[in-house]
């Protein structure tokens, strides 16, 4: 039998849950902004082509709709043949591109990256006095998502999950300064958010968590990754040579020893001396506009 706080705490959480519901339910038009977001924030997401009719086009337009003053950078991974990733850019430059406000920016990528050096290139691209909120492609948010971020005490953060998950977080640029930029030597997806949270406990900087039930993790699963043709799969959809390069930095030790990994349920410590990663900044001249393309050198 629940004891009476476990109940009075499960009344809390459904009472918590029907709030966020019925917010959920009132249109963005509904809700006009009641304060200036410009500089309190940026916003970057990842994607790739597998993910953008049924994510990332729904869900940039419903951003673009929320937030219309705040900087957004896009990150566009390779995926698949060459010719078929060049076929995918020109549609997005279409679509997305030549369309979009000048405080937006795009990443243009011809061939698949790491999730950190995207990660990485957002942090470059966008400005630097001021969280980044760094979102996956396969989430869905809600107009009232503004009288959230309204609220948020932005300045305040160091790093920050949102609902306890690596899909949704905010960095401060303090953060990168103090621990470093993410590990480009993650060549796929998966085990990079641990390695943050092991060189950020080691640094001293804590790593919080904020509700917020106007975005929702899809958990999209596909069917192909940018990197299946280069390494196989682990825990369902990360990467094997993630998981590789992780093991080859971290060992895990007893409890007192290192850093507690949440996914692990135990505690790691370096294998060798910490070092920390500086952010390569992004010349000015390497910009076409709004639109940068990494892998093309002239």
């Amino acid at each position: 039998m629940a004891s009476a706080g476990n109940l009075r705490y499960r009344i809390y959480c459904a009472g918590r849950e029907a709030g966020w519901a019925l917010r959920r339910r009132i249109p963005t038009r509904f809700l006009p902004p009641q304060r200036d977001l410009a500089g309190a924030f940026s916003i970057g997401v990842t994607t790739y082509s597998e993910r953008y009719e049924r994510y990332f086009l729904p869900l940039h337009r419903k951003l673009s709709r929320i937030f219309p003053e705040v900087n957004i950078t896009v990150a566009v991974n390779g995926h698949g043949s060459a010719e078929a990733q060049a076929a995918y850019l020109d549609q997005f430059e279409r679509e997305i591109c030549q369309g979009a406000p000048p405080h937006q920016r795009f990443v243009l990528y011809d061939r698949a990256h790491g999730l950190t050096t995207l990660w990485n290139a957002m942090l470059a691209a966008s400005p630097a006095d001021r969280p980044l909120l760094i979102l996956n492609d396969d989430l869905a948010v809600d107009g009232f998502l503004r009288r959230w971020a309204e609220g948020f005490r932005w300045s305040g953060v160091d790093l920050s999950l949102l609902n306890s998950s690596w899909s949704h977080f905010v960095i401060a640029p303090a953060t990168v300064a103090r621990v470093g930029a993410f590990d480009p030597g993650f060549p796929g997806i998966g085990f990079e958010d641990m390695d943050y949270t092991a060189r950020a406990g080691l640094a001293g900087v804590g790593i919080a968590n904020h509700l917020c039930g106007y975005i929702r993790h899809q958990d999209h699963k596909p069917e192909a990754t940018s990197f299946d043709a280069i390494s196989g799969r682990v825990w369902g959809k990360y990467t094997s040579a993630n998981q590789a390069h992780f093991a080859a930095q971290w060992e895990t030790c007893p409890p007192g020893e290192g850093v507690f990994i949440k996914q692990l349920h135990g505690h790691v410590r370096p294998r060798r001396s910490v070092t920390t990663l500086a952010l390569t900044p992004i010349p000015a001249e390497a910009w076409k506009g709004s639109l940068l393309y990494p892998d093309r050198t002239t």
